[in-house]
């Protein structure tokens, strides 16, 4: 079965909460038994010093008990990736910047890693680039993450993990520098925008999609 939580911020109010508690209730596991694959791959790009989101949802799971392994799949094999979440109860795929995410992903197969992950019923969290790459195509996010992509280039493929047949659109309620970089794609993008014809759904830091087989909701905390 396919278990999913696509999340905008794993510290939005009450969101790692939901979907700790979830998957504990999904595995019949209790919180110190559940060993999380932490990719951390979509931080590389930025700054060391840069990357909050990782250290605080890394603590989140820890504080609730959850046996947490960081893992990196940049320069990985598709061999070595599976060998990783062999004996993982859980992986979670950190945010950052989509695109890089993507094309590591790319390298090392791991749409196929992850979906025999499915048939052992190893669910997976996404957060904000980790729930983008989940679409079927990511190629919108071109124009909504235009800065993103100049650090990584062009790709040649912007398929992605083909898990859901959306796109999220992640900290649609954040203000600041996210907030005014979406409003001047509108600005100077308008029909790129309105030519998209791809289901997005645009998600506050406090909402999650939990995804289950083929259906799905939207949970808010």
């Amino acid at each position: 079965m396919k278990n999913l939580y696509l999340a905008s911020s794993f510290r939005g109010k009450g969101v790692a909460e939901m979907i700790m508690e979830d998957i504990e209730r999904l595995l019949g596991k209790k919180a110190s038994e559940i060993r999380i694959s932490y990719v951390i791959t979509a931080g590389n790009l930025h700054p060391s010093d840069k990357r909050d989101w990782i250290i605080e949802g890394r603590e989140l799971l820890g504080r609730r008990g959850w046996q947490v392994f960081d893992y990196d799949i940049e320069g990985k094999t598709e061999g070595e990736v599976e060998q990783e979440l062999s004996d993982k109860d859980v992986v979670f795929v950190q945010g950052g910047n989509n695109f890089h995410l993507l094309k590591q992903m790319q390298a090392c197969n791991f749409r196929a890693v992850v979906r025999r992950a499915f048939e052992r019923d190893v669910p997976y969290i996404g957060e904000s680039a980790g729930a983008i790459v989940c679409s079927n195509d990511i190629s919108a996010q071109r124009y909504m993450s235009g800065d993103a992509l100049a650090q990584v280039g062009e790709l040649d493929d912007y398929r992605g993990l083909d898990l859901v047949n959306f796109l999220i659109k992640p900290h649609w309620n954040r203000e600041g520098v996210k907030r005014e970089k979406f409003s001047r794609f509108l600005r100077e993008n308008p029909e790129a925008f309105y030519n998209i014809e791809q289901p997005i759904i645009c998600l506050n830091d406090n909402q999650l999609v939990r995804v289950e087989g083929e259906n799905f909701q939207i949970w808010e905390g």
